[in-house]
Order: C-alpha cells, then structure tokens, then sequence
C-alpha cells in the first residue's frame, strides 16, 4: 500500500514551521508549548534537503554547551541544532518507508507528495495501521520488549542525556525497581525550556545539565500483559502522550512495535485495500 494512501491523515496536520534564523529559544518553545516531537525549517518541495528541530536534537546541542554559554545558546539560529529528513515519497510503498526508518536508525521522515508543505511521518502514524487492519502480526509483546535501561534517580541530567544518546533511546528508566519511572526527552525538553528555568539560568552562571535527574517529572506508562497481541498494544500506545509501554518481559516503543516484527519477517502489510500480502526481503 501506498504511503498517501495508508496515512492521509498526515498531510491533514497543521505544523509551525520555522526559519533558519529564528532564535533556537524560539524552536524549543514552540515544541514545549505544543508538546511535539518535530517543527520543520522552510518546508518546501523546492528544497534539495529537508530539516527539522526535534527535542533531540536541541538536548544534542545542549550538552556540547558550558555553563556561562547558555545565552549564547539560545539565541542561536535554530538550524545549529536541527536535523537532516530522510525524505521519501508519497507514492511509494509503506514497506519502502520501514526500509528508510531502518536504514537511518531513525523514526521520523519526511513526505513529499502532491502538497506543497508535504509532510512529517514518525513510527507513532504507523501505529494506526495495525487499528486499521493494514498491518498485522501474530507475535505478543513477549516477542518484542526491549530490556529496561535505568539511572539512578541522583544522576544529574547531563549524564543521563549522555546514556540517551549513546544507546541512541528517547526514553530512560529512572532507578528502574518498580518499571514504573521513566523520563523522556520531551520531559526533558519541558523542564530546561520552562519559564521559571529559564529565569534561572539567566541570574545564575550553575550549569543546568548538573541538575538531579529526580527534579524531573517522570512519567508512569502503561502496563500491559506479556500475551497482548500487537494490534492491541498498538490502541494503547497510540492514546499514550509518550508513545511507550511496559510489561514483565520490559518496555515496549514503537520502533520494538514495527521495526522489531518487521525485521523478523514476522510483519505483514495490506498491499491493496481488499489484498493482504506478507512482506518478505531478500
């Protein structure tokens, strides 16, 4: 199946987009205030390259800073701290776009179709497939969780930033002995961008990053048996703000939801509206 076809509602979604001079400060408010994972820079078909600012790629930046340069941060061009799309286009298969994700290690793409702006695709619209019936698989959740990665609750937010990048996660367990805890990098986002840090970190020359992890509001994601089917999973995710999940087997993110089951051959995807075909590669 086509990607305009499976997901049309991504080229419906309204984006800020920004330019590539607008104040990083800006940016990053813009992804806190509107709780999103991604803004574009100068979406355009005529554009050879595509860019994003991503919460990830802001705390990427964030962590090259030392503690007297925070101004000089935030007032810098966003594009500092934005990240090149993978771009693909809308009238190729679903199963092309599971091959671009794979090959760049990264869930977020960009469309380009019959639309000016084109669009932004994450792993979190192919959760909707499942619901749909356009994707299916027969493994559970005991198949596809990933081992639970924590830090301790008084490491301080640099080395825990540095752990998220070095196992390239989004998502990290603090202390880990309930599964229960966990803080991402939205959360992250959220906290350094606040007004009230903000404040702070203007007044004060302390380096942000040495703050305790514990400071940070964690979240609590939902659980659910070991023997839950994917499709079901997939209701359950797609209704959590952070896209995560756990079970006694460990956590569960998008990518284990369809990356996972799609490199094991254990994916299958509707062809057609009315024609199922099981995906396999050579």
């Amino acid at each position: 199946m086509r990607i305009e076809a499976a997901l049309p509602d991504i080229f419906k979604r309204t984006y800020p987009v920004l330019e590539k001079r607008t104040q990083l400060l800006l940016a990053a408010s813009l992804l806190r205030f509107h709780q999103i994972d991604a803004i574009p820079i100068g979406f355009s078909k005529k554009q050879k390259t595509h860019q994003a600012v991503l919460g990830y790629s802001c705390l990427s930046e964030l962590l090259k800073v030392k503690s007297n340069s925070y101004k000089d941060f935030l007032e810098q061009p966003c594009e500092n701290a934005a990240q090149e799309l993978a771009t693909i286009s809308a009238d190729k298969d679903v199963e092309e776009l599971l091959k671009l994700f794979d090959s760049t290690k990264f869930g977020f793409a960009m469309v380009e179709g019959k639309y000016e702006l084109g669009a932004l695709v994450s792993l979190r619209d192919l959760l909707g497939l499942y619901i749909k019936g356009y994707m299916n698989s027969s493994l559970t959740l005991n198949h596809i969780a990933s081992p639970i990665v924590s830090m301790p609750s008084d490491a301080t937010l640099r080395e825990v930033l540095e752990e998220m990048f070095t196992r390239r996660f989004r998502r990290i367990f603090v202390d880990g002995k309930k599964m229960d805890q966990v803080i991402t990098d939205r959360r992250i986002i959220s906290y350094v961008f606040s007004s009230s840090r903000l404040e702070e970190i203007a007044k004060s020359s302390r380096d942000i990053l040495d703050t305790p992890v514990n400071k940070i509001e964690t979240m609590k994601p939902a659980s659910l048996p070991i023997n839950t089917k994917l499709k079901d999973a997939a209701e359950t995710m797609r209704s959590e703000i952070e896209e995560c999940l756990i079970c006694e087997k460990g956590v569960v993110t998008p990518w284990d939801m369809i990356m996972k089951p799609w490199k094991m051959n254990k994916l299958t995807l509707k062809a057609e509206m009315h024609k199922t075909v099981s995906q396999s590669r050579v």
